[in-house]
């Protein structure tokens, strides 16, 4: 692209020293030689900038796929422990269940009879809904996802898992476009888990939700806000690229 530019140049700039020289060309035609030669250099400038641009928004859609990857990394890990516990919680409770059924004996004076606890049983139903409804949205289904979510937040508002239910909840209709449902349960986990370690995240999705729904101005508001509240992180770097490309859009 350079070397185009200092072609056009010197072109023009020869025509200019030896314009005179040339008997054969009038006046009027090394002008318009020289007119011709001037707006292709300006094509030229602009293209340059369009391609500049266009790198700007190739290296946010990478970062962006960094972090997506690095959310996925975390939802495999995630999903395993979830599957473990259950398997381990599922485990206990049968091993109790068979011993009541197969021979339990009533309770004499200094007997225990080993019965599963409510806290047991809740537990294995918490790990179940989560882990279900976090099954379906890592196989795409984003529908029964959000209904799943849904219902973990209803029975279990302030679960060990209540903060990452709200944030998938939140991405589960941000993929299927739904950004004002989106952009209230990402804005949730700001409010209600601050210290969860969603809310960087979360406010970065809160910005890409404004963005969608052309907030241009709060989505600005709220993407430096990720860059001062979380220095260093994916989502504030992502932050810096989606500035960027406000920047270059004019919003």
């Amino acid at each position: 692209m350079r070397r185009s530019v200092s072609v056009a140049v010197a072109g023009c700039a020869w025509l200019i020293l030896h314009g005179t020289a040339n008997a054969t060309l009038s006046n009027k035609e090394l002008e318009a030689q020289a007119s011709d030669l001037a707006a292709r250099l300006a094509a030229v400038e602009r293209a340059n900038q369009t391609l500049v641009q266009m790198q700007q928004q190739i290296e946010s859609a990478r970062q962006e796929i960094r972090a997506l990857r690095g959310q996925l990394d975390e939802a495999r890990h995630e999903l395993d422990s979830i599957k473990q516990q259950q398997r381990d919680l599922y485990s206990d409770v049968d091993r109790r269940l068979l011993l009541i059924e197969n021979g339990a004996q009533p309770l004499t004076p200094g007997s225990v009879q080993p019965v599963p606890t409510e806290s047991e049983i809740r537990s294995v139903d918490e790990a179940s809904v989560y882990g279900d409804s976090f099954a379906a949205m890592k196989a795409s289904r984003y529908d029964e996802a959000a209904r799943g979510f849904q219902l973990y937040l209803a029975k279990y508002p302030d679960g060990p898992r209540a903060d990452n239910a709200t944030y998938w909840l939140g991405e589960a209709y941000y993929v299927q476009k739904d950004y004002e449902a989106a952009l209230r349960s990402f804005q949730e986990v700001m409010t209600k888990f601050p210290d969860s370690r969603k809310a960087p995240d979360a406010l970065l999705k809160s910005a890409y939700c404004q963005y969608e729904l052309k907030a241009y101005q709060d989505a600005r508001t709220t993407l430096q806000s990720v860059v001062k509240s979380y220095p260093g992180t994916d989502a504030s770097r992502l932050a810096e690229q989606r500035l960027t490309k406000l920047e270059a859009e004019g919003h």
